[in-house]
């Protein structure tokens, strides 16, 4: 019953929670990277689910102000000549959903106007902006791009789970496509294991295995393989090294 529920709670989060990659951007900010979805394509998921823009869904601007923020100083850093500024906009996105109009309440925030390395910087564009901003922080709360949010985009196997979707997705025969991909994870299985046959110390043997099996676990649920099949494939591979090491007679 608790499943159901949880189940019929989640249709909706489950139907916009994967991200198209070519809609995204990822850079390198502040010593990590970060992954931006495109404006427009999560409008257009929304007008998916809910209808055209001013019909199946839409948004009120309830603030729209400028704060004031650090202080500007002169080349003396003595004297202040100015305040950076930041645009913020508050919005309540509405949208048909089941039978009723519902809505969620968020913020956009856009620098607009700041100190930088090349001196004072104005952005005309930060009230568009924080529009933007707004409307994207409502849709991930309702699910739209979930997986990007979640940080899943920093799963190098999860975007591979991606990449192979949409291959199926544009192929016309999904059977072949899935075989280059079995074939391609086959050859990288076969590479790893090869790997451990080189590990000097049962330590190190050891320490590869744990990560060739959490690796091959999960890119083999990617091709639709065993996982488990894959995991004791490689668990004889490091027996067989352990053996060689531990007694190198034999």
């Amino acid at each position: 019953m608790a499943k159901a529920k949880a189940e019929q709670n989640l249709a909706l989060w489950d139907q916009v929670k994967t991200t198209d990659k070519d809609f995204t951007r990822t850079a390198h900010f502040d010593g990590r990277d970060v992954t931006s979805i495109n404006g427009m394509y999560m409008i257009q998921r929304a007008t998916e689910m809910f209808g055209p823009l001013g019909k199946g869904w839409g948004f009120d601007v309830l603030v729209d102000r400028f704060d004031q923020g650090a202080p500007i100083l002169d080349k003396s850093g003595q004297v202040v000549i100015g305040h950076e500024q930041m645009h913020t906009m508050q919005i309540k996105l509405w949208y048909l959903h089941g039978g009723a109009r519902r809505s969620i309440t968020q913020f956009g925030h856009t620098p607009y106007v700041q100190k930088t390395k090349w001196g004072i910087s104005t952005d005309f564009d930060a009230v568009k902006k924080s529009l933007t901003d707004a409307i994207k922080k409502c849709l991930s709360l309702l699910g739209f791009s979930a997986d990007v949010y979640l940080g899943m985009f920093e799963d190098a196997i999860y975007l591979e789970g991606l990449a192979l979707k949409k291959r199926l997705d544009e192929a016309g025969d999904t059977d072949t496509v899935m075989d280059e991909a079995k074939g391609e994870f086959k050859d990288w299985l076969n590479r790893q294991i090869s790997a451990l046959d080189r590990c000097p110390t049962p330590q190190a043997l050891e320490l590869m295995r744990k990560k060739i099996v959490e690796t091959a676990r999960a890119k083999a649920m990617v091709v639709k393989i065993n996982p488990d099949n894959i995991e004791a494939r490689i668990n004889e591979a490091s027996a067989a090294r352990l053996t060689a090491l531990t007694n190198p007679e034999e």
